[in-house]
């Protein structure tokens, strides 16, 4: 999805955009940016000018942008991860985090606006040997 939402964002201002421009920007290829603008197009996200070779959002989803954007705020993005070994626990803002497990903890975190906003915990591989 890291390819659509890159287009997102690249035509979010609502004006028509060029394919060719597009596919250089994003660096995908001609074919690529095609295929996403008829999906896009087919789910009625995007208005795609097959002839003229153009894609732009369409004017309700840029209002959803917008007031997805407002919601956030002007903050960036942060992004981390963090490493909870076994049977121990740590604080992040308000939220007791514990492992219970035997097992060392990668969780990665994103905060928008210093809140957060996902948090993702997975297994960490270890690289011991036995």
């Amino acid at each position: 999805m890291g390819e659509v939402d890159n287009l997102l964002t690249l035509i979010e201002d609502g004006s028509w955009h060029s394919l060719k421009q597009l596919s250089k920007k994003l660096d995908i290829s001609r074919e690529k940016i095609v295929a996403l603008s008829k999906l896009l197009s087919e789910t009625s996200i995007v208005e795609y000018k097959d002839q003229e070779d153009k894609v732009r959002l369409k004017h309700e989803w840029r209002q959803i942008l917008e007031s997805m954007d407002k919601k956030r705020g002007d903050g960036k993005a942060t992004v981390g991860t963090i490493v909870l070994p076994p049977k121990k626990s740590l604080r992040i803002q308000d939220i007791q985090v514990t492992n219970l497990t035997d097992e060392e903890l990668e969780l990665d975190v994103r905060l928008i606006n210093e809140k957060i906003e996902e948090l993702a915990i997975s297994i960490l591989k270890s690289t011991r040997r036995t």
